[in-house]
């Protein structure tokens, strides 16, 4: 599978967000958890400053899901991705 353009596909991580009172958030259970952590999957030919298995934080408001062989994937436009770690 390969992105074309400028679309990014991302595998998300499992993030670990503990609240206040210590209990821990996920993204069920907190929707106002906004960016959400991903890696790489595939870049486009026109991103730039991204490669596979980058790990990245992504506008998940602005992601598409898609499944491919089981596998669960977001496509994004590179400009909704805000940090690579």
């Amino acid at each position: 599978m390969k992105a074309l353009g400028q679309f990014v596909v991302l595998r998300k991580v499992a993030e670990e967000v503990k609240n206040q009172s210590g209990l821990i958030m996920t993204e069920y259970t907190d929707k106002s958890i906004r960016y959400k952590l991903a890696e790489v999957v595939s870049v486009g030919d026109k991103v730039k400053d991204l490669g596979e298995v980058d790990q990245v934080y992504f506008d998940s408001a602005a992601g598409s899901n898609i499944t491919v062989a089981g596998q669960k994937l977001v496509v994004v436009p590179d400009m909704q991705i805000g940090v690579k770690l």
